[in-house]
C-alpha cells in the first residue's frame, strides 16, 4: 500500500497548521514502519524537512513552487492507494488524482475558517469526492455539514495534538531569564496571549482583554499582560496606541515573535493564558498552556470549545462580553497551576494521536 500526504507547508512557516502537519507526518511515518506501507510526503511550499519528523527520503519539498508541486503528485497518481489531502486549497490536484487513479481513498484534513463556508466549484467536488474528512473539532463538523450539506458519517473528529517532541515541564518557577527580559517581578502576575497579529486577526480577541484590563487591575493590580506574537508596523503602532489611550503603558508588554524553544518558558512565565477567539478551528495553544500546568480561557463559540473539552480543561467565556472576560482573569488567576496537565497528556498527547490515525488507516 502507498500512502501519500500533501500539504501546503509544515516547515517554512509557524503557526497551529503547521504544528499538526509535522505531528501527522510523524505518526505517518512511525506508523509506516508499523504497519509495512510506503510514504510520500509532498509539500507545496517547504524545501527541506526537518528530519526527526520525517526522514528526507519520504519527503520532497517544492520551495512554493505550485506548478512542479501539481505535476511531481499528477505523475504519480497511478502509484497512490490513499491521499492525505492536508488543505483545502490543494483540491485542484487532488480532484485531478481521482480522475486521474479513481481508485484512490481521498483524505480531507479540515481544520478551521478555510472550510467553514460554502465551497464552491473544485473544491465542492472534493468535498463529494473525498472518501473521509477528518475534522479538528465538532465546530468543524458542524460548520462543514450545515454550509456544505456534507453526510455528517462522512466526517471524522481528528483533534490536533501536543508536538512529538512536548516534554511535560514539572518545575513551578518562572524562568528568570524571561523575567529579566521584560522586567518583571517575580510576584508579578501575567496574563498571556500567543497568537497570529495582524489586521486580519482581530477575532482573536486580544482587543478585548485589552478593554478587560482596566476592571482586572482594580481587583489585581500587579500584572502584566503579555501579547505575544509577530506583527506589522500597523498593527503594532495601533495596538500600542490603544494601550496608551487606556493609560495602560505600564501593564503591557507586546513582546513579538517567540523562538518555538521559548514557547514552554513563555506559558510557565505566565499565572493565566487567555485567547478569547471566535474563528479557532482548534486551538493548539489551549492545549499546550494547559499542558504546562497553565489556567486556560477561551471563548464558547468556536472549535476552542473542543480543545478545553467543553470546559474540563479551563474557562469558557463569551469573547464578545468583556465584562465576562475580565472576571474570568480574575477568577482563573486564583486557580491553582499544574492540576491539568494529566487530563490535557490523556486526551491530546501524541499517542493518542498516533493510536487514532493507526486505526484509521487501518479501516480505510
Amino acid at each position: 500500500m502507498n500512502i501519500y500526504f500533501l500539504l501546503l507547508s509544515a516547515f517554512k512557516y509557524t503557526g497551529g497548521l503547521e504544528k499538526f502537519n509535522r505531528a501527522f507526518m510523524k505518526a505517518l511515518d512511525e506508523i509506516s514502519l508499523e504497519q509495512n506501507f510506503e510514504l510520500l510526503v509532498k509539500s507545496s511550499h517547504d524545501e527541506l524537512p526537518h528530519e526527526r519528523y520525517i526522514p528526507k527520503k519520504k519527503f520532497e519539498g517544492f520551495g512554493g513552487s505550485k506548478i512542479k508541486f501539481a505535476m511531481h503528485c499528477l505523475v504519480e497518481a497511478h502509484r497512490i492507494d490513499i491521499a492525505f489531502i492536508g488543505h483545502i486549497n490543494l483540491a485542484p490536484v487532488a480532484v485531478l488524482l481521482k480522475l486521474l487513479n479513481p481508485k484512490i481513498k481521498l483524505i480531507l484534513i479540515g481544520h478551521g475558517i478555510e472550510i467553514w463556508d460554502k465551497q464552491i466549484l473544485i473544491k465542492k467536488i472534493l468535498l463529494k469526492w473525498a472518501y473521509k474528512i477528518l475534522a479538528v473539532s465538532n465546530f468543524t463538523k458542524n460548520q462543514i455539514v450545515s454550509k456544505n450539506k456534507v453526510d455528517r458519517d462522512k466526517i471524522i473528529i481528528f483533534p490536533n495534538t501536543l508536538d512529538p517532541y512536548f516534554v511535560k515541564p514539572n518545575v513551578n518557577e518562572k524562568p528568570n531569564y524571561l523575567l529579566k527580559r521584560y522586567n518583571i517581578e517575580s510576584n508579578t502576575k501575567i496574563i498571556l496571549t500567543v497568537s497570529r497579529l495582524t489586521k486580519y486577526e482581530g477575532y482573536k480577541g486580544f482587543d478585548k482583554v485589552i478593554d478587560a484590563l482596566p476592571k482586572v487591575i482594580k481587583k489585581v493590580p500587579d500584572i502584566k499582560y503579555l501579547l505575544c506574537g509577530k506583527y506589522d508596523d500597523a498593527e503594532g503602532k495601533r495596538l500600542i496606541e490603544k494601550v496608551k489611550s487606556l493609560d495602560l503603558e505600564k501593564y503591557f508588554i507586546l513582546t513579538g515573535f517567540i523562538k518555538e524553544e521559548e514557547l514552554t518558558d513563555h506559558y510557565l512565565l505566565a499565572d493565566v493564558f487567555i485567547l478569547p477567539s471566535k474563528k479557532e478551528g482548534f486551538g493548539i495553544v489551549f492545549i499546550e498552556a494547559a499542558a504546562c500546568g497553565i489556567p486556560v480561557i477561551a471563548g464558547n463559540l468556536d472549535g476552542s470549545v473542543d480543545a478545553l473539552m467543553n470546559g474540563e480543561l479551563g474557562k469558557l467565556i463569551n469573547p464578545d462580553n468583556v465584562e465576562e472576560i475580565s472576571e474570568a482573569i480574575i477568577s482563573q488567576l486564583n486557580q491553582e497551576k499544574f492540576n491539568k496537565q494529566k487530563k490535557v497528556i490523556e486526551n491530546f498527547g501524541f499517542s493518542v494521536f498516533k493510536e487514532k490515525l493507526s486505526e484509521l488507516i487501518n479501516i480505510l
